[in-house]
């Protein structure tokens, strides 16, 4: 039977108190490669999947907010991994909402993906595109976040957002956060027009009169949030010039950044949009994450640690971290640096160094006199093999110990699982399906194209 929560719940979520639930829709974009992950996202999971404090994978946040705010229709595109999420999520019984997917062997960069979630069959079928058996989404408007941004964006600052985007009668809404000045060559900055000042976490709002992605000389640093409300009337003229995620085509159009803003702003001179459909931005305060590197991932799991994230975590906080259950540790013969995480069923030796700022997942053994700071380590995960064979998690205790050795120093590391010898420093650990380690640095990213 579906979990049924109780009327006093969904009369307390805003999208049910204003009568939107039915005229609103979630879509989460999940299906980028993730290929500044390598070799996390080719052989254990997709990034929307990456845990959190050891536990909560990234995407799964979103969908709590959207299930807390009233908002029960929410969707996924998928490509890396994809039987990963689907069997993570479900059909969202679990959650209180209903969850369906949108499989893409090919990324269809991010107008690709909102579309063919908002359209579902009615979306505009391109070259190589499988028959979709998504229904057309019937309501008004629908809210896309980025399933990799890990921000404090909760129910009560969706609503929000919500009420300003209707109040002024935009029809595509940027939530903007600002960046350090120096960084602004790494992300795409929006010049807005007579912002009017506001309270609170959401500072500022204005219509969009420019858009500059990934410039180092824009006049702002305020940055493209991920985090969008979409009017459908919209969405289906967009996804009427929509073409393959092809940047080799002479007029592409199929991602936010690079042509639908423009568009919007008459700024794309193939694409002749139809008057009256304006871009507002409204400017976040709050903590915001984008976790496209691996250094971002350690980053927001530091913060994460240092409580500036509103999430829950699921082990039992003590005043220097969290720790899981059925752990073997004599904490009056180890050093604990806070902030520190240890999961279920580890094992910590006497004389091992914890902290500051180390999550160890479920089922490690830390050795004597080991150090682990600045660190992930994750619990056991599924390894995929080149031709796409699993090897569910229970199977691969044989080859993978996860144990950090005695005396062993692990800094600045994701580490995934393995037996751990020798001091590792900035280096993402990868354990292959033969027992194997393979470690290449934080910083790696492959050639090739990113998406």
């Amino acid at each position: 039977m579906p979990i049924e929560l109780s009327e006093t719940f969904w009369e307390s979520c805003w999208a049910r108190q204003n009568g939107a639930g039915s005229k609103l829709k979630a879509a989460i974009l999940a299906a980028g490669l993730g290929k500044r992950m390598d070799p996390l996202t080719v052989s254990h999971l997709p990034k929307p999947l990456f845990p959190l404090c050891g536990k909560i994978p990234m995407s799964e946040v979103w969908v709590r907010r959207f299930v807390e705010s009233g908002i029960t229709d929410i969707s996924m595109n998928l490509c890396v991994l994809s039987k990963t999420l689907k069997r993570h999520f479900g059909d969202g019984s679990k959650f209180a909402a209903q969850i369906t997917f949108v499989d893409e062997e090919i990324p269809t960069g991010t107008l690709g993906g909102v579309c063919k979630q908002g359209l579902g069959s009615a979306a505009k079928r391109l070259s190589h595109d499988p028959p979709l058996q998504l229904s057309p989404f019937g309501g008004d408007t629908i809210i896309v976040p980025s399933g990799d941004i890990v921000t404090n964006f909760g129910a009560e600052l969706l609503e929000q957002v919500y009420h300003f985007h209707k109040k002024v009668g935009s029809a595509f809404t940027i939530v903007l956060v600002p960046v350090p000045w120096e960084r602004r060559g790494d992300f795409g900055t929006v010049v807005m027009d007579s912002h009017e000042k506001r309270e609170g976490l959401l500072s500022a709002a204005g219509p969009i009169k420019e858009f500059r992605e990934k410039d180092p000389d824009s006049p702002s640093n305020l940055n493209n949030a991920s985090i969008y409300i979409i009017e459908m009337d919209l969405l289906r003229i967009l996804d009427s010039y929509r073409t393959t995620a092809d940047p080799a085509l002479v007029e592409p159009f199929y991602d936010f950044g690079k042509h639908v803003f423009p568009a919007l702003l008459g700024k794309l001179p193939y694409v002749s949009l139809p008057k009256g459909y304006s871009l507002w931005g409204i400017q976040y305060d709050g903590e915001w994450y984008d976790v496209g590197q691996k250094r971002d991932y350690l980053r927001v799991n530091n913060a994460l640690l240092d409580g500036k994230l509103d999430l829950s975590v699921p082990y039992e906080k003590f005043p220097w971290g969290y720790l899981g259950n059925n752990t073997n540790v004599d904490f009056s013969r180890i050093s604990v640096t806070p902030p520190v995480l240890i999961g279920n069923n580890c094992v910590i030796e006497p004389g091992a160094r914890l902290g500051p700022y180390a999550v160890i997942g479920d089922d490690w053994i830390i050795g004597r006199e080991a150090l682990i700071r600045d660190s992930v380590l994750w619990q056991r995960y599924s390894y995929f093999t080149k031709d796409g064979r699993e090897i569910r998690a229970n199977e691969r205790r044989l080859v993978d110990r996860h144990e950090i050795r005695s005396k062993v120093t692990v800094e600045e590391c994701i580490v995934v699982g393995g037996s751990i010898q020798n001091n590792i420093k900035e280096q993402t650990v990868d354990i292959l399906e033969d027992g194997e380690l393979s470690m290449l640095s934080i910083d790696h990213v492959p050639r090739g194209p990113r998406a």
